[in-house]
């Protein structure tokens, strides 16, 4: 008896249902499966039937307000009605542009998806293959339960960062403020996390940034970390919150994280290549790009009021490279970051692909500050592709551990 493919496609934001029936009817023929992206952070696109729980799924990437530099480095969807089913899912249309250049493509035979039988706890996928000619990663499941999720990586969800909030708020020691609105309405926060019993003009500050860009959940793990212990009772916590003002913007684009979008925000603007256009004068940029406008407001307001900032991390993830860059190149900044680096790697397992790079020359990223403002910032890139020593990728509990040990390295690297 033929099969016959109905295609039901229902759009809403970045959503979509597909629904592949086999069969006209008969009793014994299988359910069918059905893929669905309609939740935070979903996305897909396209799919086709190859066979019996065979399907080729493209993602579904973004492009600028140019319409160019497409980036498929976010894909995220639930399958139901899997149970006890052999499924075998190609993964394909990775290829894009990147900084102007075709041919960037965001998937290797090192970047292990990963799924999940609840939506909550995510282990890599056991089974994939991948295909450097066609650029299709194929991954094969036998799921026991009658839903799964699979995804790039990890997801962090708005909601997420908005129980984390919630606890962050019941230290006496930390303050949240919403410092603005993204370009759909979301909050921007701002925490600041110190001692109110110690003057902050005896202090030192830091400033972690995560998420610019939607697809980097791994950084919204790392910040969850360097939270969580910062604020938590641990001895080091309390005695770094008497010498330390922390302030943390833990999710910079909340547009793209809610829509499953990738490094544009909902005007196409990448929320990390325009800070030096961003100018807090002119109206226009508060329009186009207020995620970045609201940041750099509030940053800019710590540095102008005598609070200076020393050290702002600005958290990012690649695919498979891990360092750590700044535009400063002095000898202070130097033996800062150089401290920074040799801790990391001593005790986070941070596994840099190449040295610290000192001078970067000036782009549109956040590291602008530096020239604009005299702040010692540093890009970290963070891999997602399996940790070359270990061989295995990073977990949650890793990023989380990390985090912590990074808040606690980065407040030692600059105190006295």
């Amino acid at each position: 008896m033929p099969r016959s493919l109905h295609l039901a496609t229902v759009r809403h934001l970045h959503f979509f249902v597909v629904l592949l029936a086999c069969g006209t009817g008969v009793a014994d023929e299988p359910a069918p499966i059905r893929f669905n992206a309609e939740f935070e952070g979903g996305s897909l696109g396209a799919v086709e039937r190859l066979g019996e729980g065979a399907y080729r799924c493209r993602v579904k990437g973004q492009r600028d307000e140019r319409g160019r530099n497409r980036q498929a480095s976010w894909y995220f969807f639930r399958m139901d009605g899997v149970r006890g089913r052999d499924l075998s899912l190609t993964l394909s249309d990775f290829v894009g542009e990147y900084n102007n250049k075709p041919g960037a493509c965001a998937m290797g035979p090192d970047i292990v998806p990963v799924f999940s039988e609840d939506g909550e706890h995510w282990r890599v996928v056991p089974e994939v293959k991948w295909d450097d000619a066609a650029k299709e990663a194929t991954i094969r499941l036998r799921p026991a339960v009658d839903s799964i999720w699979v995804a790039h990586q990890t997801p962090y969800t708005t909601r997420r960062l908005t129980s984390l909030l919630e606890q962050v708020d019941r230290s006496d020691d930390a303050r949240i403020e919403i410092v603005g609105k993204s370009v759909r309405g979301r909050d921007l926060h701002l925490i600041t996390v110190t001692d109110p019993e110690v003057p902050d003009r005896d202090k030192v500050t830091v400033w972690l940034q995560a998420r610019q860009h939607a697809w980097e959940s791994g950084t919204s793990f790392v910040e969850e970390g360097a939270l969580r212990f910062i604020t938590s009772d641990d001895p080091d916590a309390r005695s770094l919150r008497r010498k330390v003002v922390f302030k943390f913007t833990p999710m910079v684009d909340p547009d793209g994280c809610a829509g499953g979008e990738v490094r544009f925000n909902a005007n196409g603007y990448d929320v990390n290549r325009h800070w030096d256009e961003v100018d807090l004068r002119r109206k226009r940029f508060l329009s186009l790009m207020p995620e970045i406008w609201y940041v750099k407001k509030a940053i800019s307001a710590q540095a102008d009021s005598g609070g200076k900032v020393h050290l702002l991390v600005n958290l990012h993830n690649t695919e498979t490279a891990e360092y750590l860059q700044t535009m400063a190149d002095d000898d202070h900044s130097r033996k800062v970051v150089s401290t920074l680096s040799d801790r990391l790697i001593r005790e986070a397992g941070f596994r840099p692909s190449r040295g610290p790079l000192f001078g970067a020359a000036r782009d549109g990223t956040a590291n602008v500050l530096h020239a604009e403002t005299g702040i010692l910032v540093v890009l970290m890139e963070l891999r997602i592709a399996k940790d070359p020593a270990t061989g295995h990728s990073p977990t949650t509990e890793d990023r989380l551990q990390f985090g912590a040990k990074l808040i606690r390295i980065m407040a030692e690297s600059i105190l006295p």
